[in-house]
């Protein structure tokens, strides 16, 4: 594997809690700050990437920008709504960390969930479309699929999950990242309202 793919896999994880981490050391700092130090997490990361993709294919750095922009406004938004809640900030970070971990892992833990529905009678159509969910929200998935043309299910590691004889929708990153974006956004609107709501 490639060094741009390789830190390309890392990057949800690296952008997920670096984000975390810039918001919760900025906090009661001025908003341009704060949006600063958020924003150079993925941009850093980014800009790591093209640099990395050189040596690779700096067509498929651009498919990444909105996949990893997008992921990486979700986070924020996430955050946001924990802090307008009044959630101290390392809880806030906590919980942006572990629904990255539980967006990552989507397939991990919904694997032995999809088998065992499936073996207890389940339609076609609800397995197809658990599968088709849970890589459609897991960013590696998308990356992989719709990417860099990797068939992650039929690799060793992730054919033990037993999905690979099911059928499903491959993921596609312009879907993922409108997902991650939209949800971004309404979260970061529900955080905005509350911050109004609680001083009126």
């Amino acid at each position: 594997m490639s060094l741009f793919r390789t830190l390309a896999y890392l990057s949800p994880l690296a952008i997920g809690f670096g984000l975390a981490a810039a918001l919760a050391l900025t906090t009661g700092k001025p908003p341009k700050r704060r949006a600063l130090a958020a924003g150079a997490v993925p941009g850093g990361i980014l800009l790591l990437l093209l640099f990395a993709s050189f040596a690779a294919s700096p067509a498929q750095w651009l498919r990444l920008v909105p996949l990893l922009l997008s992921f990486a406004l979700l986070v924020a938004g996430l955050y946001l709504v924990c802090e307008s809640l009044k959630a101290p900030r390392e809880v806030s970070q906590i919980v942006a960390g572990l629904v990255v971990c539980f967006l990552v892992s989507t397939v991990f833990w919904m694997g032995p969930l999809i088998r065992a529905s499936a073996d207890a009678g389940a339609s076609g159509e609800a397995v197809f479309s658990r599968i088709t969910l849970a890589m459609g929200v897991n960013p590696y998935f998308t990356m992989a699929y719709s990417i860099f043309d990797d068939d992650l299910l039929h690799l060793p590691y992730f054919y033990r999950t037993d999905l690979a004889g099911f059928q499903y929708d491959l993921p596609r990153w312009p879907a993922t990242s409108a997902g991650y974006a939209v949800t971004g956004l309404v979260l970061g609107a529900v955080a905005v309202t509350l911050r109004r709501v609680k001083k009126t």
